[in-house]
Parts: structure tokens; C-alpha cells; sequence
């Protein structure tokens, strides 16, 4: 069922509803949503621990990591009144071409590929450009390392097209435990997502982290190589060193909802970093003639996956 767009009026008394909510207020308190569970928001309170809240009608989309205001309508029952300013908001395009939200207030995005199934390229630059447009800083993660022949280095191409562009590449074996140490101090003091298509290791990485939750692993298909959904919803994990992860379900194709008011080059680093050299301040990087871009790709300056990756978001 298709979401009920508020009308402006609606919008402006929702804002004066919010705007006139006291924080002196005992009636009110102010948490942070950790999970949703059925209907409710699943809301962490400081010195009170986790409340579960109905939510108020037309107050819009609230995820993991958002700050929200809730209300005390009786002795036990809370209600989420309001949604506190975003410094970020992470989404994605569903099947159907619609907004799916995935997290709020988030500093840093990880990006969980494995050697089994195979790394996408294309959908780990969806990824980058979604994260990029965003302000979040981004970490790819390369699981299952324990997979690969000894004589395999840099199998999939990852730390040499994507280490000089400054993105940190982990490999790691949570079955061997390789390189687990190294990827649990990323987390510290960062509200982190991790991400990825269903079956890279998300949710035993999510385990090795947290070994006292109850966190479902499933086994990869024999027949496609990828691994059936065990994350049903998001989830706000506490970790050591003032660390936030939120879990989230795995999905099959990312397809960011990108800002159109920000040219897509401003997603790729490298590109944005040539395009001042281009002759038109407009340059698409397509068919423009004295195009710095595509010169930096002739000359091997520019991954050409990266280029195509490019274009076939830019066409798309």
C-alpha cells in the first residue's frame, strides 16, 4: 500500500505540534530508536532502558538511529510525538521505484562483500555514491577470505581501485577469525551501518561482534550462491568504545536514492576530481568534446569498471 502524502498544511501542524513540545516537560522524554518491532518503535531512554511506543499518525518515517521526542499517555504507555533534526538520512529505491529508509544520524557506512557470492562492482559503487552524497564515511568489508587460494592477492580488484581513491579495504574471515580485531575497531565511536546483498556474512559478523545476542545465520543456496534473508528488521546494536551498529535486512540491489540536485560525478571521487579539468562546467562525461574525465580514463587514471559503473548509473 502506497504511502499518504501529507498535505503542506498537515506538514506546518505537525511542526507547530513539535515546536511546542517542552523538554521540561515530565510528560515527555527524549530516546533514541533502537529497533521496530511489529507497530511500534522500539525506543532506548537513558536511565529508563528500552520502551516500546505507538506512534503518533502522520508524523512520517522514523528508522534506526533517529532522536525522537516521546510522550507518557498513561502509566505504561508512551508515544513517539516527534522526530529530532537529522544529520543524515540514509535511503534506497525499492523494486517498485519507491523511497526505503534505512537509517538516520549515521557517520559511517559498511559495505559487506564476500568471495562467495561474488563481489558486484556495480552495486558496491550504489553503495559508495549513496554514502558519498550523504557525508558518510565509507568501509568496504571482504568476508569469507578463508575461501581463497594462498597464491590469491587482491582477487576481485578491490584494494587497488578502491584503496587509492582513500576508501579503507578489510579483508576478514569470520570463520577463521582473520582480521576481526582490526574490523571491530572501526566501529568505535561511530554509529555505523553495515550492509550488503544476503549471504555475504552480515549477520555473522553481526554475531562474532555481539556473541551474547540472539542473532539468526542462515546457510548460502546451493543453487544461486546467495544466502536467504536472516535480518527481518533493523536493529541498533551497543558496542564497546561508544560504538553504534544498526543491522540491516539484507537486500539484493541497493539502486540509492541519489540527490538530483548534486551532479552524480560528486558520487565518484575520482571523477569529481578531474571534472574541474573538463572544458564545460556542465560536462555530463558522456559524449562532451575535451572531456578531462574521459581522457583520465584513456590514460588508465580512472578504473574504466568504475567509468562504466558511472554511465550506466548516469543512464539509468
Amino acid at each position: 500500500m502506497a504511502r499518504r502524502r501529507l498535505s503542506q498544511l498537515q506538514k506546518n501542524r505537525i511542526r507547530q505540534a513539535q515546536d511546542a513540545i517542552s523538554a521540561n516537560d515530565e510528560n515527555y522524554i527524549e530516546g533514541l530508536v533502537i529497533s521496530h518491532h511489529g507497530g511500534k518503535i522500539v525506543v532506548e531512554i537513558v536511565d529508563m532502558g528500552s520502551i516500546e511506543c505507538q506512534v503518533r499518525s502522520n508524523l512520517g518515517t522514523i528508522v534506526c538511529g533517529d532522536r525522537v521526542t516521546c510522550e507518557n499517555t498513561t502509566a505504561n504507555e508512551y508515544r513517539v510525538v516527534a522526530i529530532g533534526p537529522r544529520h543524515n538520512f540514509l535511503q534506497r529505491l525499492d523494486g517498485f521505484g519507491q523511497p526505503k529508509s534505512v537509517a538516520a544520524n549515521i557517520s559511517q557506512l559498511l559495505i559487506c562483500l564476500a568471495v562467495k557470492p561474488e563481489p558486484n562492482l556495480f552495486l558496491l559503487d550504489q553503495y559508495l555514491v549513496s554514502a558519498e552524497q550523504q557525508d558518510i564515511n565509507a568501509v568496504i568489508i571482504l568476508n569469507k577470505i578463508d575461501l581463497l587460494a594462498e597464491q590469491e592477492e587482491d582477487p576481485f580488484c578491490l584494494e587497488s581501485i578502491y584503496t587509492p581513491l582513500g576508501y579503507s579495504v578489510l579483508s576478514i574471515s569470520v570463520e577463521s577469525g582473520h582480521g576481526m580485531d582490526r574490523l571491530a575497531s572501526v566501529f568505535d565511536n561511530n554509529s555505523s551501518v553495515l550492509s550488503g546483498v544476503s549471504g555475504v556474512g552480515k549477520s555473522s559478523i553481526t554475531k562474532a561482534l555481539l556473541p551474547d545476542e540472539q542473532i539468526k545465520i542462515a546457510d548460502i543456496s546451493e543453487a544461486n550462491e546467495e544466502g536467504r534473508h536472516t535480518t527481518r528488521t533493523s536493529r541498533l546494536y551497543h558496542l564497546a568504545n561508544n560504538g553504534q551498529l544498526i543491522d540491516t535486512p539484507g537486500i539484493r540491489g541497493f539502486n540509492p536514492l541519489l540527490d538530483r540536485n548534486k551532479p552524480l560525478g560528486d558520487g565518484f571521487r575520482e571523477i569529481h576530481h578531474f571534472a574541474a579539468e573538463c572544458r564545460f562546467n556542465n560536462c555530463r562525461h558522456h559524449n562532451e568534446p575535451d572531456c578531462a574525465v574521459r581522457s583520465a580514463v584513456t590514460r588508465g587514471e580512472i578504473a574504466d569498471s568504475r567509468y562504466q559503473n558511472y554511465l550506466k548509473m548516469l543512464t539509468d
